[in-house]
């Protein structure tokens, strides 16, 4: 019982490294309710960083056209996308480590309907 919970919370650790959670997702056929939950949370923050750098992308190739305040902008935006999911990521890996149930602010309404058991 106790390597099969290590197992899930290493597991649940690897379900917030962006596309590392198709792992668990793919790979293990029996997923306990706490890897479960890490697996639909890390998948809902996959989704949102898809989203984000996709609008990125796109004020990129719109308002990043004018030269000097655009070039800005767009660097501003990826910097801070890029911190925001990066400290999201580090909170959910050591929180996955520590067995605790923590539910991301804002995605945990997209992870509830994503259907993963």
């Amino acid at each position: 019982m106790q390597e099969s919970r290590t197992t899930d919370r290493w597991l649940g650790a690897v379900c917030y490294l962006s596309i590392f959670v198709l792992v668990p997702v793919l790979f293990r056929k029996e997923k306990s309710d706490y890897l479960a939950r890490h697996c639909r949370q890390g998948f809902a923050l996959l989704i949102v960083e898809i989203a984000a750098l996709i609008l990125i992308y796109v004020i990129e190739n719109t308002l990043g056209r004018i030269p000097v305040l655009g070039l800005l902008l767009v660097i501003i935006l990826e910097l801070a996308a890029s911190l925001c999911f990066l400290a999201v990521s580090l909170i959910g890996f050591l929180r996955a480590l520590a067995g605790d149930e923590w539910r991301i602010p804002g995605v945990d309404d997209l992870a509830e309907r994503i259907p993963i058991n």
